[in-house]
């Protein structure tokens, strides 16, 4: 019969009593190194908005963990982190950020923000533009050096410090050039027509009838996106993508839901699914691409003097293939800056179009003055019932439907914009932003900012974080409205003051490095003008052929899926049912 050994048993008592002890002094350590280090950085933060001089570096936000420092907090909770970074020192001081070895600025205020717009030409995003081309859309690594190369800027002229002599291979420049000469002038309205001929024939084939509601369990996601995506992208490359990749649009949504991972930078094994998506995508645009090379010459497209072709679509689209033939670039990769293009063209738009619909359709009244504003400018085309026909200068020019479109940009949208210095000496308010260290600029925040924008009266409130359909209306003989708080609105420049208005006008004023769904300076969206005309056209013309009613319970609120925070407009939560039938109208 076996004995125990208590002198055994006593021993290995002790030796878990002394790992158990050390154990607990290593947490210790931890704890006091942690609250060390947040007391050390809150004082040298404070110390330095205290001690502030012309040049001065701005402070440090506080932070715990050594070598790591703010990452962990942004990794759990970007929107509360920027929240917090924004809040820090007051509404103008900018602040520092250590994530793992990045080191960035946070700017505040809509003075700063301004400023650094105007300062656009002593400021680059190229560097920035080809970690996201490379990391979330997929160029491959071999080409990105090509990238890095072109040091020579968007602007017509070189930048003088250019190493950079092939004016062929100035991708930046050529890129830039096609998207804003693409989406002006008379290419602009020929794109305005194609997106009303694509609406018209894609609600025309929508399997819904006039007699009788149709039940719908995800309004936004079977119906809405999916008509307002399949007509923006043929109106941008033609009708031969869908041809050659019938699921061109579901295999884009998921590509769309894995980009948080990508732009993340996580590994390929820890989200397969998600690389998968993005390689998808690649190889259905060079499908396509192949396909329409081989029936349209892109060496010949000046000679054309078509705004839009079935192969390509738009002149934007076949000038990009234009230059990219002379270019020392993979096809692959190609694909990949393709796969970019479609993405701003239509990741931002599409929400926001499902946004203005929801927000509108959730008020009956504003569905009421809405459809008032609308009727006056859609008809149907006698001479084929099926199309309508727009009059798109002036529905784009109503108040209400301008405020809406501003309005929704400004609550649901969710972007870092990113500028980097090109020169030792940058100051703006006072500090020194180091050369080639990120300065970023949060959207979601700016749009938030208490100190700038109006939220009504105390008998008619209207937080900053609530959805207001009038706040970018100025009426007549009321000091209240308009975008703005009362008192920012006279600060402003005579010059940029509103004259006297009659009537209801839709006003930006005062807005200036506040509302920035676009960025800015020069590099500004190229694409705003006809992103604005594509949503209030799209809700126009949903709203004149379609009734519809949501089946939700009328406190119920739709949120944004904050998974897309920091990547533009945020989509609406979860499945929307609603019912829906045609409208008979003349």
């Amino acid at each position: 019969m076996a004995t125990l050994d208590l002198s055994a048993i006593r021993s290995r008592i002790g030796e878990l009593r002394v790992t158990s002890d050390g154990l607990i002094a290593l947490i210790g350590t931890c704890i006091s190194v942690a609250a060390l280090t947040y007391l050390l950085s809150t004082i040298q933060g404070a110390v330095t908005v205290h001690n502030k001089r012309h040049g001065s570096r701005p402070p440090k936000l506080p932070y715990a963990i050594p070598l790591l420092g703010h990452l962990p907090e942004f990794l759990k909770n970007t929107m509360e982190f920027l929240a917090r970074a924004t809040a820090k020192y007051g509404p103008s001081t900018p602040v520092r950020i250590q994530l793992l070895n990045r080191r960035m600025s946070l700017l505040k205020g809509a003075e700063s923000i301004t400023a650094l717009f105007r300062n656009s030409r002593d400021l680059s995003s190229e560097h920035w533009l080809v970690q996201v081309l490379v990391n979330a859309f997929g160029v491959e690594v071999a080409d990105a050096p090509f990238y890095l190369a072109d040091d020579t800027g968007i602007a017509n002229q070189p930048d003088p410090r250019s190493k950079m002599t092939n004016p062929e291979y100035r991708i930046f420049h050529l890129v830039f050039k096609s998207v804003h000469s693409g989406l002006s002038g008379a290419s602009l309205e020929e794109m305005e027509s194609q997106l009303v001929r694509n609406l018209s024939s894609q609600i025309n084939e929508a399997d819904i009838q006039s007699d009788s509601w149709t039940t719908i369990f995800d309004l936004y996601g079977s119906l809405i996106r999916t008509i307002a995506f399949r007509a923006a992208v043929v109106s941008l490359c033609g009708p031969k993508v869908f041809e050659c990749i019938p699921t061109f649009d579901a295999d884009f949504w998921t590509f769309d839901s894995a980009l948080p991972d990508l732009f993340k930078e996580m590994p390929r094994w820890l989200a397969p699914a998600s690389y998968a998506a993005r390689d998808k995508m690649k190889e259905h645009l060079q499908k396509w691409q192949s396909f329409a090379h081989e029936h349209y010459d892109v060496s010949q497209g000046k000679l054309d003097k078509r705004e839009w072709e079935e192969f390509f679509g738009s002149r934007l689209m076949r000038t990009r293939h234009e230059f990219f033939q002379k270019m020392p670039l993979s096809k692959e990769t190609i694909a990949a800056d393709d796969l970019g293009l479609v993405w701003a063209a239509t990741a931002n738009t599409v929400p926001a179009i499902g946004w203005m619909l929801l927000e509108v359709l959730q008020r009956p009244d504003l569905l009421r003055r809405v459809r008032e504003e609308i009727a006056p400018y859609i008809s149907l085309d006698p001479s084929d019932p099926s199309r309508m026909i727009v009059d798109i200068p002036n529905l784009c020019s109503r108040p209400l439907l301008q405020s809406l479109y501003a309005e929704v940009l400004r609550l649901r949208s969710g972007t870092v914009i990113n500028r980097v210095p090109t020169s030792s000496d940058f100051h703006i308010g006072g500090w020194h932003f180091k050369k080639d260290e990120q300065i970023i600029i949060s959207t979601y925040d700016t749009a938030r900012d208490q100190y700038v924008w109006n939220q009504g009266t105390v008998d008619d409130p209207h937080p900053v974080n609530e959805f207001w359909p009038d706040r970018f209306i100025l009426y007549p003989d009321n000091p209240n409205s308009g975008p703005v708080l009362p008192t920012i609105a006279q600060q402003q420049p005579k010059k940029m003051q509103h004259p006297p208005i009659s009537e209801p006008t839709f006003s930006l004023d005062g807005t200036a490095g506040s509302w920035i769904p676009y960025g800015g300076g020069t590099r500004m969206c190229p694409g705003r003008h006809f992103a604005k005309k594509e949503m209030i056209v799209t809700l126009a013309m949903f709203l004149t052929e379609f009734d519809i009613e949501l089946l939700i319970d009328a406190d119920c609120e739709i949120k944004p899926d904050l998974k897309y925070f920091m990547f533009g407009v945020m989509h609406p939560q979860g499945k929307i049912p609603a019912r829906i039938r045609r409208r008979r109208f003349n």
